[in-house]
């Protein structure tokens, strides 16, 4: 009987983290340094990478949060590497760096999103739709100001692509290197299923156009393509829209609620995801095209690819270096996701097509691929 993924594969005890340190004396250990656990950016940015070196013959991750640096710096010295992921600054990160730097062990800043600059506070705050108060003003500031401090302490800086490293070492005159975020174990196993039985399931008399949002930060990103997909619902009766996550629809959206044409679906754990994904007969990913969406990662389009779910992006640097245009994806500038998603419902991809991309972004995106790369930053 084939074994369920667990949706919280991260939930470790800190004694065996603790004690991965010690273990496998010839392995060299880095030390990846969250927050607190969450399902966005430390399972992209931290889990997966520490899972990734689970298959490296010299390297082993091991992870911790804030609370637990106190136990952690009794253990510096079996730590060679240690890499702070979107931490903002506080005194207790600020006296542990200090014990790390005693030591002399090289110390990265990992961050994901162009959260580091202030000159980039408004385009951040109208980008993720957040209010113009005081109250968003001081919030930011705060949340950007210790993420630059913390960045500023560390001896060099890694992001996601390379518009957004080029931004890290403009910000912070550090070396900046690019891991992208990738597929874990869990995702793949659970995909490989709803693939198999999405290549030979009987095609639906719907067909459903895939909005997967997540945050409310997307709502602007959405309103790129909305006037379109209305004109599409109201033009074939038989296209849904299905959203998941936080959205506020806009009113041209609105009677298409009523008649069930939308279906809109609360924010779920990082695997039902892929079973809502699946269903999806072409997933979009509209983005306002713009220095802070130019940082985003691709992973919309190869969470899509691997249950076979063909994607239609904004031609953002990072969409316009993963997708190769009607050979792995497609994509759409404002005023053609239209004619792009009515394309594909009159032509819907063949099987040997949605296999080809499934197999590129396991390849490119798998997490034994990126062994090697991850590697080559922590030797630098």
């Amino acid at each position: 009987m084939k074994k369920t993924p667990v949706t919280t594969p991260w939930e470790i005890d800190l004694s065996q983290r603790l004690n991965a340190l010690v273990t496998d004396p010839d392995l060299r250990k880095v030390v990846y340094i969250y927050e607190k656990a969450d399902t966005s950016t430390f399972r992209y940015r931290v889990y997966n990478m520490c899972q990734a070196l689970s298959h490296s013959t010299e390297w082993r991750g091991i992870f911790f949060f804030e609370e637990e640096l106190s136990l952690l710096q009794q253990h510096l010295e079996q730590v060679d590497v240690l890499i702070f992921v979107r931490t903002r600054w506080s005194i207790i990160f600020d006296t542990f760096l200090n014990r790390v730097k005693m030591r002399k062990i090289p110390v990265f800043f990992d961050v994901d999103d162009l959260v580091f600059d202030l000159d980039h506070i408004p385009l951040l705050m109208n980008s993720t739709n957040m209010p113009f108060t005081d109250q968003s003003y001081t919030y930011m500031f705060s949340y950007v100001s210790r993420l630059k401090l913390m960045g500023s302490l560390c001896d060099a800086t890694i992001g996601t692509n390379d518009f957004l490293c080029e931004r890290l070492t403009q910000a912070f005159a550090k070396p900046s290197f690019k891991i992208p975020n990738f597929l874990n174990e869990e995702q793949t196993t659970v995909s490989e299923d709803l693939f198999s039985k999405k290549m030979t399931k009987k095609p639906s008399s719907h067909f459903s156009i895939g909005y997967f949002s997540g945050t409310p930060t997307h709502v602007n990103d959405f309103k790129v393509a909305s006037a379109e997909i209305a004109e599409l619902l109201n033009r074939y009766p038989e296209m849904i829209l299905s959203v998941v996550g936080f959205m506020e629809f806009p009113k041209n959206l609105q009677p298409f609620l009523k008649k069930k044409q939308i279906a809109h679906h609360p924010l779920v754990n990082f695997l039902e995801l892929q079973h809502l994904i699946v269903e999806a007969d072409v997933n979009i990913v509209p983005l306002q095209n713009n220095t802070f969406t130019n940082c985003k990662s691709e992973l919309k389009f190869f969470e899509a690819a691997i249950v076979g779910t063909p994607t239609i992006a904004t031609p953002t640097f990072t969409y316009r270096n993963s997708i190769v245009h009607q050979k792995t994806g497609f994509l759409c500038d404002q005023g053609d996701w239209y004619s792009n998603i009515e394309a594909i419902y009159r032509n819907p991809p063949t099987t040997e097509w949605l296999t080809h991309v499934k197999s590129e972004c396991l390849d490119r995106y798998g997490v034994e691929a990126q062994v090697p790369c991850i590697v080559d930053v922590l030797t630098v």
